[in-house]
């Protein structure tokens, strides 16, 4: 039988159990926020931000101004709950590329809708297992600290190159 060094090993943890776990929380929280979406149009469709010719999409934008911030709030206590370890980590992990994906999803809202509409709805999906590998499992400092560059810079390059 092969055995990892102690430093390689980690006892009782599944990476990949955690990333699946991570892929839920963000099928979660995404389809929470649609939800959320769905039910302001429904509750209030005589609002001021619903207008005519646009329907409520005035309410569209301003659910999703506040609703993206209480998603990535309820992130933490929703990995705690389903166990994915370490939870803050992830949590924090998954925020910064969350944030870099959403920026880049918003600057290139005008030029491809379909294609930023894409990127929002699949953002947890993408964000939150990518985090639970990163701080679940043993990588390298720099991998780490690379991935973590790279997602501000390219949050920082979408917010130049398109600002809102």
């Amino acid at each position: 039988m092969i055995e990892l060094p102690p430093e390689l090993s980690l006892p009782g943890e599944r990476p990949g159990r955690q990333m699946v776990l991570a892929w839920a929380v963000g099928i979660i929280l995404t389809v929470g926020l649609i939800a959320g979406i769905v039910l302001m149009v429904e509750l209030f469709p005589d609002s001021s931000y619903c207008g005519e010719y646009t329907g409520c999409l005035g309410l569209l934008v301003q659910v999703w101004e506040v609703g993206r911030w209480v998603v990535i709030v309820l992130a933490w206590p929703l990995l705690y709950l389903l166990r994915v370890r370490p939870s803050l980590p992830v949590a924090v992990l998954a925020a910064l590329l969350l944030m870099a994906i959403w920026q880049f999803a918003e600057a290139r809202l005008h030029t491809s809708f379909g294609v930023s509409l894409l990127l929002i709805l699949f953002s947890g999906v993408i964000s939150y297992p990518a985090a639970a590998w990163l701080a679940g499992t043993r990588i390298a400092r720099p991998t780490l600290v690379l991935s973590v560059a790279s997602s501000l810079a390219f949050y920082l390059l979408a917010a130049a190159l398109f600002p809102a």
